[in-house]
């Protein structure tokens, strides 16, 4: 039988929450303002823990602020850094697949660029039918008609490692064409890596003539995490490396 406090139901709101997500946290690096996706030249985290969102905001600046979602994240720091110090839990942290998703925000095609790879999917393991270049990928992509990249990576702040864990999603094609040497980084490191999460500046001219610029997300390993002593207690300033 169910166990409940009944002296929380004339005081709903007083009732601690509880989260089904494994994550305390997710990174983000941008924002919908007035329905338009917008991208930031500083970390955006959202978390569903009051606790989480004060003590990231005082380790990286912002204000935990209310946001909507329909999500379990519903606090926002806007920091003030573009750059943080994670503990990556060596390569199986770093996942990727190409994913095109639906109305119900569910992936209607998830393949590795080659085949099927949904084990729910009755293709699961046939050919996916993707554009052989990589040019053809993105221009599907664009128009809605092709996956892009569905990227994950899971790691806990240097700073605050028994905070718990935190996601960072991207569907980055520059990050995409540095995951192989990232998951041979990790694997050569044989355990947790202290690692630099941060947005890199991209910028560039068309051969029309138009400057571009950008952020991108980019992860950076300098070596095993438990070779930093008391690692809890240090700061992402005074990590050496």
């Amino acid at each position: 039988m169910a166990r409940t406090l009944r002296v929380f139901d004339t005081d709903p709101n007083a009732r601690p929450k509880t989260f089904t997500n494994d994550y305390v946290g997710r990174f983000r690096a941008g924002q919908q303002l007035n329905n338009r996706p917008v991208a930031l030249n500083a970390w955006r985290i959202t978390t569903g823990d009051p606790e989480v969102g004060k003590t990231v905001a005082e380790m990286y600046g912002g204000t935990p602020q209310p946001w909507e979602t329909t999500k379990e994240d519903s606090l926002e720091v806007l920091t003030d850094t573009d750059s943080v110090k994670v503990i990556v839990d060596g390569p199986d942290a770093v996942t990727f697949r190409m994913a095109l998703y639906g109305m119900a925000g569910t992936p209607i095609h998830a393949c590795d660029g080659v085949e099927f790879t949904d084990p729910e999917d009755p293709r699961n393991g046939q050919p996916c039918g993707c554009p052989t270049t990589l040019q053809e990928r993105k221009a599907a992509a664009r128009a809605d008609r092709g996956p892009k990249p569905d990227q994950r990576v899971e790691f806990r702040l240097a700073d605050a490692p028994k905070l718990g864990k935190f996601r960072m999603m991207t569907g980055s094609w520059d990050f995409m064409k540095s995951l192989e040497s990232l998951w041979r980084e990790l694997e050569a490191v044989g355990g947790p890596a202290l690692c630099t999460l941060s947005l890199e500046p991209v910028q560039f001219t068309t051969k029309a003539g138009v400057d571009v610029s950008y952020r991108k997300p980019e992860l950076t390993v300098h070596g095993p995490a438990q070779a930093i002593p008391a690692l809890s207690h240090v700061t992402a300033d005074a990590v050496p490396f």
